[in-house]
Parts: C-alpha cells; sequence; structure tokens
C-alpha cells in the first residue's frame, strides 16, 4: 500500500495543494515536504518514501538530477510535477508513473493517483513473484526455501579496486574511515592517504556491509567503528567526531537512522 509520499516543490503553494489533494484522497497518508532537489534526495534516501511527487524545476538540483542521484532502481513511485511540457518525453524516459502539468485540475491529478496506485500494486506483484520463484528454485535444489525476499545471502565487498595513472591496486575497507562524492568521483579517506574512486556514492553504498558503514549525510558515508561521539549542531543537524579528529556534518534526514545504527541497529 502507499502510505508514505514525499512532496518535493520550491513553491509552498504548490506544495500545500499537493497535500490537500492527498488529505482528501487518503486521509492517514503519512506526507513530508521539501523545497529543493538536495533536500529530496535526502528524505529518499533515508525515510524511503512509498512515492514521490517531484518538480522538475528546483534549487541545488532539478527533478532528474534527484533520480540520477537515488538511482533509477532506488527511485520511489514517481510522479513528475512541473510548469513545462518540454520535460515530458524525458520525464518517462526516466520511468516516471505520470507527467502533471501545472496547473492541473482536481481530476487529473486523481488520475494520476490512481496510476501511481496502481503502479505501486503492479510492483509488489511482481516482487511477490520474484520472491516466490526463488523459494521454488531453492526447494528444487534440495536447500532450505528463505526466511527474507531473496533466496541469496548479500554479500558486501571488503576492499575496492583503485586505478590510478597507470597503477591499478586493491584498498581494504578496513582501513577506510569514511568517504565522500566529489563530482563524478567518491573520495575514500583512509587515515592520512586520499583514494578516489569513479562511482557515486549511492552506488558503493549499496555494495557495502550496513553493520560496517552508515551514511550520515548525502554526500558522506562513515565507518561505523571510526565514530568517537556524536554532538548537535545547528539547525537540527548534528556533528560527527571521529577518532582521527574530522568532523562531519549528519543532515536532519539522516539524523533518526544514524542514532539507530549507533545502537546497533541496522
Amino acid at each position: 500500500m502507499t502510505r508514505r509520499v514525499l512532496i518535493a516543490d520550491d513553491e509552498p503553494l504548490a506544495r500545500e495543494r499537493i497535500a490537500l489533494l492527498l488529505r482528501s484522497l487518503v486521509p492517514d497518508l503519512e506526507l513530508r515536504e521539501v523545497g529543493n532537489g538536495a533536500d529530496a534526495v535526502d528524505q529518499i534516501l533515508a525515510w524511503s518514501p512509498d512515492a514521490v511527487f517531484l518538480d522538475v524545476q528546483m534549487p541545488e538540483q532539478d527533478g532528474f538530477a534527484v533520480v540520477a542521484d537515488v538511482g533509477p532502481a532506488r527511485m520511489p513511485a514517481t510522479v513528475y510535477v512541473t510548469a513545462f511540457d518540454q520535460h515530458a518525453l524525458r520525464a518517462f524516459d526516466v520511468a516516471a508513473v505520470d507527467y502533471l502539468l501545472k496547473p492541473f485540475d482536481d481530476a487529473r491529478f486523481v488520475e494520476a493517483w490512481n496510476r501511481l496506485v496502481e503502479r505501486r500494486a503492479l510492483r509488489s506483484i511482481r516482487d511477490e513473484s520474484q520472491r516466490l520463484a526463488h523459494m521454488l528454485t531453492a526447494m528444487a535444489q534440495g536447500g532450505a526455501a528463505p526466511s527474507g525476499a531473496s533466496s541469496s545471502p548479500a554479500r558486501w565487498v571488503d576492499r575496492l579496486v583503485i586505478k590510478k595513472d597507470q597503477r591499478t591496486y586493491m584498498l581494504p575497507l578496513a582501513t577506510v574511515n569514511w568517504a565522500e562524492s566529489s563530482g563524478n568521483y567518491v573520495v575514500l579517506h583512509a587515515g592520512r592517504e586520499q583514494h578516489e574512486l569513479r562511482e557515486t556514492l549511492t552506488a558503493l553504498e549499496a555494495r557495502l556491509d550496513p553493520a560496517r558503514f552508515v551514511r550520515v549525510h548525502r554526500r558522506t558515508i562513515v565507518a561505523v567503528d571510526a565514530i568517537r561521539e556524536l554532538q548537535p549542531w545547528f539547525g537540527g543537524d548534528q556533528v560527527l567526531i571521529l577518532k582521527e579528529g574530522v568532523k562531519l556534518r549528519v543532515s536532519r534526514s539522516y539524523r533518526e537512522h544514524v542514532a539507530q545504527r549507533l545502537h546497533g541497529v541496522t
């Protein structure tokens, strides 16, 4: 079911109208609102909404950059909302459920919502079918049926391949204290050394053991064992202090997630 919805639009009145329409359709929906693309990425990664109403043109990152940063495979069901029709084809290229052109009437919004709910239902059926297929395969091979959604346990990398100039070498993740995104690269901080990996931070996160690494900001991942303490900061943010003295910002969107991880909840 669709229970959590994120509204990402830099116009407060637009966010308010979408929220009112959603409440009229599903009164008990849990809604969150953001006014720029960077916060949209934070909320999607940290809160995992079921669906997103996403403006195309926003400060810091546009709607398409949000999808690129989160990763198409991890994006919730998305309805683009914009005043510019020239983006429609590109929106459907990134698997948008619908494309709401401002100004839209209530009937058109309801149509978009129904399409979103239908897409979510189809995805749920597909995921369940895949889970059952994995179970049947495991049973046919004489193995035990998995208790989770997949018959194959997750495998996390313990080292990374780093290419620099003419060199290719292995970097053990045990030496990495934290990582930050930098353009098309991720900079890995291992003590006093820095290593560049040509990969997005989101793609790297998907390969890391969540018991060993935690995302604290849209641009930062930290090794749990490298953390010394957590302190309050301005505007609801926090500061993470590593054992080596490095201070890193924990954004509001990740506070609850980081707190759970520090208490051993993955």
